[in-house]
């Protein structure tokens, strides 16, 4: 009988260790279901009698289609398909996956089919070869009695909404000369189990893609990292001739956490199952130098000669062991027998405790801080549970909550971020419990309480109108208080504001007589020799004019410092850029200036701004008079608290082992200058080999 049939089935969730597996709706059926109900495909049994038998369909090309209930995006998929029947070989000759985001999955859909990056069996590294991927199709060849494939592929459709099993009928050399969707002898293939993760490498599981170590060499092909490597169908043991007595696995976590329990799963098949029994798991802290330290808890599982069965798992908790903390870095699988090859485990999961914590709490539909005080009078709360700061995958954890004040209340479960409400008929404490949800489908041992606490309307407590008296009688003398601390506050503002004007009076008056007064009484001395001079030369006539010019450079100086126009960060940078760059070109040198945009318009009071001034001018005529540098850079910075100039040169530079800031060439000014204003004058090595100023004042930048 030749036909071809398209199956839409609704895939259940599943324990696994990665992402949960994607639900799915039954949106179509076939006519034919080869006499199994389809819910088989999911229902997590894979007896040989369970599932989906094709013997009446196996000379044409088959399609099982799923599709999700709601649209899901994900960067890889995982798959993993069961076939084990009674019949040898009935699995797959060859078979594609392929996603599609149509509203509604077809058969005539647009399908895009993937590319594996990833195929692997039960048998695998028995039979390398078993699988090959070409393009967008997988070959099983023949010689098993049954297999489990998964599947990796890479995708880069967004929205899927289903996903598509096809199973191509080839030419396996059948008797009959026909193709063949299976490897049996008549051609046929069961599918007892289908599974679909995203992005199967997120996960709440710590062990995931984590480096594993093994205390000596492993069977060839059975490398350690298939231990965490997040499939199932890869294993790992102790090579056959290595002494087997305590030999180990040992799992880095990468760092220190508390766990909520440690899964162990044996291998798919059912070969050596024994080999993963009478084993012993080690917690062990870093020692502080990235290797194992203190041993923290330990535990002896299965010593009644027992053994986890094909495909199973051990899942060992705090209580199975015993220790000082269920907590560690290093986890250490170890053979404690002399029995050899073991142990022999599939895949290591380690989850860790959780702790999911309360957010967007409202009052009355009003936001509130979750610590924030909740008014009184309110009749409904709302929340949401989150996954605390260090929980890993915080997207993938579900929740559930429930009252332990009501008794009989059950676990309500909740997604990320959902809002649950709770009402609040009168004032009390309404308590809260709570926990978060691995991604293998377990719940966190943690479980958490909040309080919330809905005060009554103060005029229904005699004990607040007692502590409201009170309070407003405080209230009314603090005011009291308050309104003199300002004035008097007021009175000082204004003395201080009076004293600072007195002291930058002081620093003109200080300034107008050591520097224009100077240069007056030298013009005045040179007037003197020209007077008594018979026949003036041009020299000293030179001299004079560029005393005067001078002069009244200076005194451009004085009143630019002084005008409140030129009080912003802005202006200073634009003077000493003009400044430096003329003085620095007459000398026959280069100059770079530096400053960021932001922060131009802060003021800078008089206070500030002149001695900063002053003391630059000192360290660029420093350079000219001593450095003999051929560049000078400049840098204006501001921070928080701060100002910064600095004057650096390339030339000779300055012995800063040796020099005392207080002598010599104006670094007794320079520090005498910054010291009046709590400022600092640094001198060291600039990078080009030369001499950095470095000068820093304490400021509170203002708009």
């Amino acid at each position: 009988m030749h036909f071809r049939t398209a199956i839409l089935i609704a895939l259940q969730c599943s324990v696994l260790g990665a992402a949960p597996l994607l639900p799915l709706h039954v949106v179509e059926s076939s006519q034919m279901n080869f006499g199994h109900p389809l819910s088989e495909l999911v229902d997590g049994d894979v007896n040989p009698g369970n599932g989906l038998d094709m013997e009446r369909g196996q000379l044409q090309e088959q399609a099982i289609i799923f599709a999700t209930d709601a649209p899901v995006s994900a960067q890889v998929f995982q798959f993993t398909t069961w076939h084990v029947s009674k019949e040898k070989g009935a699995y797959p000759a060859a078979l594609e996956f392929a996603v599609t985001s149509d509203d509604r999955p077809t058969r005539a859909g647009n399908w895009k089919p993937l590319k594996a990056s990833l195929v692997i069996t039960d048998t695998f590294p028995r039979n390398p070869d078993l699988v090959k991927p070409i393009e967008d199709t997988i070959f099983m060849g023949p010689g098993l009695e049954h297999a489990v494939l998964t599947v990796r592929a890479p995708n880069t459709l967004t929205g899927v909404t289903g996903f598509r099993l096809r199973l191509l009928a080839v030419d396996t050399g059948h008797i009959s000369g026909q193709r063949v969707i299976g490897r049996s002898s008549n051609g046929n293939c069961v599918v007892n189990e289908f599974q679909v993760q995203p992005d199967p490498l997120r996960s709440s599981n710590l062990a995931l893609g984590r480096p594993v170590r093994a205390s000596g060499p492993v069977y060839d092909g059975l490398y350690p990292h298939y231990l965490t490597d997040g499939v199932p169908a890869s294993f790992s043991h102790p090579a056959d001739n290595y002494p087997a007595l305590n030999f180990h696995f040992e799992v880095d976590l990468g760092t220190s956490r508390m766990l909520d329990y440690v899964v162990l799963r044996s291998r798919l098949d059912d070969l050596a199952a024994e080999r993963l029994g009478n084993y012993e798991l080690q917690l062990y802290d870093d020692d502080g130098t990235g290797h194992p330290g203190e041993l923290r808890w330990r535990a002896r599982m299965r010593q009644d000669g027992s053994h986890v069965p094909p495909g199973g798992r051990d899942v060992i908790q705090a209580e199975d062991g015993t220790g000082e903390s269920f907590s560690g870095r290093f986890l250490r699988i170890v053979n404690p027998t002399e029995a050899p090859c073991r142990p022999q485990v599939g895949e290591v999961e380690v989850y860790p405790v959780l702790h999911p914590q309360i957010a967007m709490v409202s009052a009355d539909g009003h936001n509130i801080d979750p610590e924030e005080r909740i008014p009184p009078g309110i009749k409904q709360l709302a929340f949401a549970l989150v996954a605390g700061p260090l929980d890993p995958s915080p997207d993938l954890l579900d929740f559930r909550w429930r009252r332990p004040d009501i008794t009989g209340s059950s676990w309500v479960e909740c997604h990320n971020g959902q809002r649950v409400s709770i009402a609040c008929e009168k004032a009390g404490i309404y308590p809260i419990e709570f926990q978060a949800r691995h991604t293998d489908g377990r719940w966190s041992h943690q479980v958490q309480s909040h309080f919330f606490v809905v005060p009554a309307p103060w005029w229904k407590s005699p004990l607040r109108l007692g502590v409201l008296a009170i309070s407003s009688l405080v209230a009314g003398t603090g005011l009291a208080w308050w309104i003199s601390v300002r004035r008097l506050r007021r009175k000082l503002g204004l003395a201080q504001a009076a004293r600072a004007m007195e002291q930058d009076r002081l620093r003109i008056a200080r300034d107008m007589h050591d520097d224009i007064g100077a240069r007056l009484t030298h013009m005045a001395l040179l007037a003197d020799r020209l007077k008594r001079t018979q026949t003036p030369t041009p020299e000293l006539l030179t001299k004079l004019a560029g005393e005067a010019r001078d002069t009244v450079g200076a005194l451009d100086q004085i009143v630019w410092a002084v005008n409140p126009r030129h009080d912003t960060v802005g202006s200073l940078a634009d003077y000493l850029c003009n400044h430096a760059t003329s003085y620095l070109a007459d000398a026959g040198l280069s100059c770079q200036f530096e400053m960021p945009q932001e922060g131009r318009e802060a003021l800078l009071p008089f206070a500030i701004r002149h001695p900063l001034l002053m003391a630059v001018k000192e360290a660029l005529q420093n350079v000219v008079k001593h450095a003999a540098a051929s560049r000078v850079a400049l840098s204006l910075a501001t921070t928080a608290d701060a100002i910064k100039l600095t004057v650096g040169d390339d030339g000779k530079g300055i012995d800063t082992g040796v020099s005392n800031p207080a002598s010599g060439d104006g670094l007794g000014n320079m520090a005498g200058r910054l010291a009046e204003i709590g400022g600092t004058c640094e001198i060291g090595r600039s990078p080009s080999g030369g001499t950095l100023v470095t000068l820093s004042v304490p400021w509170k930048p203002a708009s």
